[in-house]
């Protein structure tokens, strides 16, 4: 069973590329020209958005429950 996570943005860090919504294979994560948004209920906790990030901006915790 995979552990369900939630994708946090460190917004300091972010230049909003768009690499990790580009990557997401469940359409989990928007990024437009003013904001990056993540759609818990899409994400299916494979991480690969973190990888795809040049800047190291994302980061995951594991959801309880």
């Amino acid at each position: 069973m995979v552990e369900k996570i939630k994708i946090t943005v460190n917004e300091d860090k972010c230049y909003l590329c768009g690499g990790c919504a580009g990557v997401c294979p469940s359409l989990a994560i928007k990024v437009s020209s003013s904001k990056w948004e993540f759609f818990q209920d899409k994400c299916i906790s494979c991480k690969i958005c973190i990888s795809a990030c040049p800047v190291g901006a994302l980061n995951f915790e594991p959801l309880e429950g």
